[in-house]
């Protein structure tokens, strides 16, 4: 394997997804396997809809992911800039090139013509493509547009009757008629450069021999390769892997299941967990190892990435969610939970809660709620726990809070005399003494939360329980 000099080139109009966050990952996993390098480089040319906060909330994400970069934003590199915004002179170069060999010329066709054309095209079952109207309009045709104020876009001509073919990594040899192909935007309107056209360029002026990409860019390929050709420079592999999708089998948004990396903090994901997910999406790891960055590098394999789309499996992410914090210490799991134990009362040991309810949570919020369930709220405010509370009778916990009085310290103990004296057994037992000490119907061991909470909790608990 090469030493791969991968890139991440996110648009900066909205939060990180899962979606890019996966292309990300694997970018990054890519080069630290090869002993390459990753490049973070930020398509900021849309001048409507790029806004500095996404670009900065970008970097942000990544490196709380801890997908740190070589070369880009904050750290820079040996480029100028990594901000296509900021390389515009660049661009006007190689406009200049393709212009003296008539590679590039104007098109004035308005967004409502080609609406109709399209519209036509459909209609007699041809797909929809740019026709070349344009293509070789004389001097004075264009003039006479140029002085009505019509600002053209830049279309590439692509050479006819050609077959570009390029091996895919992963899905292989692939080959396309450049007669299947439109004539593409290099420039828009307003002078900026198209994505085909600026991603393209500054892939091959910085140095990238490994393109790693959703298939849905698989026909852009063989246009940028065509460009790339046409200004003699250098072409690299090229990686497209199936789409993420959402729980409805379309591409991964917001709408249908995707999160962002600001709402994965929220929630209170550990990085790791996401990783450990996303690595295996669409791409084999033959066990269920936790691994950090360095360690999912040393079992990424280009040759175990699926041809087929995955979908999104919150359950997946949440089973590595839990793993990781398997995998920390009371001291760790304490640290990421400080903020959501502010009403923690203050004689009890934040370290014995945090150990008490480990095994049953995944998110911050779930500590909350059993902080709350076992020391603030009152037992109807459930109301399968009030139910439950309100079978038993007052005269089930009047016994229980007598024989807890006289028998503290050996739990075990203490629910057998209570099933003795009340006649209650199994899930008629433990059922309700649990709902009445813990608001909740499942949850830690009962002798574990006694010993947490202690025996004038337990006492209070059962009194409550019995004046329900």
């Amino acid at each position: 394997m090469p030493a791969y000099k991968s890139r991440f080139c996110p648009s900066p109009t909205g939060l990180l997804h899962l979606g890019n966050l996966r292309t990300a990952l694997l970018n990054v996993l890519l080069a630290i396997k090869s002993g390459g390098t990753f490049i973070l480089r930020i398509e900021d040319t849309d001048v409507v809809r790029s806004k500095t906060e996404f670009s900065e909330a970008v970097c942000d994400d990544l490196e709380w992911m801890g997908l740190g970069w070589q070369e880009g934003p904050r750290i820079g590199g040996p480029e100028d800039s990594y901000y296509q915004s900021k390389r515009n002179s660049i661009y006007e170069s190689f406009y200049d090139k393709l212009l003296e060999q008539d590679l590039i010329y104007p098109c004035f066709t308005s967004d409502e013509e080609l609406k109709i054309i399209r519209r036509n095209q459909m209609a007699a079952g041809e797909p929809p493509r740019y026709t070349g109207i344009w293509a070789n309009a004389s001097e004075e045709e264009i003039e006479k547009e140029l002085e009505k104020g019509t600002q053209p876009v830049y279309r590439f001509r692509l050479p006819k009757d050609k077959t570009i073919t390029f091996q895919d990594l992963v899905k292989g040899e692939q080959s396309f008629r450049t007669s299947d192909l439109d004539d593409f935007i290099v420039r828009k309107k307003d002078l900026s450069p198209t994505f085909m056209f600026a991603n393209a360029i500054d892939d091959s002026l910085m140095g990238v021999n490994v393109i790693l990409r959703g298939d849905d860019h698989l026909s852009n390929t063989p246009r940028q390769i065509a460009l790339l050709e046409a200004l003699n420079l250098k072409i690299p592999e090229f990686i497209h892997v199936a789409l993420f999708t959402g729980d409805d089998g379309a591409p991964l948004s917001k709408r249908n299941g995707s999160l962002s990396v600001k709402e994965l903090k929220e929630l209170g994901y550990f990085p790791q967990a996401v990783i450990n997910y996303l690595s295996r999406v669409g791409h084999t790891i033959p066990d269920n190892e936790l691994r950090d960055l360095e360690a999912l590098s040393s079992v990424f394999n280009v040759d175990n990435i699926s041809t087929s789309p995955s979908r999104i499996d919150h359950d997946q992410l949440k089973f590595w969610q839990k793993n990781v914090i398997e995998s920390k210490s009371i001291e760790e799991l304490s640290s990421w939970l400080e903020s959501h134990l502010k009403n923690l009362p203050k004689d009890i040991d934040k370290y014995s809660f945090v150990g008490l309810i480990k095994d049953n949570i995944v998110f911050p919020d779930e500590a909350v709620e059993y902080l709350d369930n076992l020391f603030i709220n009152s037992l109807s405010t459930v109301k399968e726990v009030e139910d439950l509370i309100k079978q038993s009778g007052p005269d089930f916990f009047k016994l229980a809070e007598k024989i807890v009085k006289d028998n503290w310290g050996d739990w075990s103990k203490t629910m057998k005399l209570i099933g003795e004296e009340t006649g209650a057994k199994g899930k008629g037992l433990f059922m309700p003494i649990r709902a009445s000490i813990t608001g909740q119907l499942s949850g830690p061991e009962l002798d574990q939360v006694t010993e947490v909470i202690g025996q004038e909790r337990v006492i209070k608990r059962l009194k409550e329980a019995a004046a329900l």
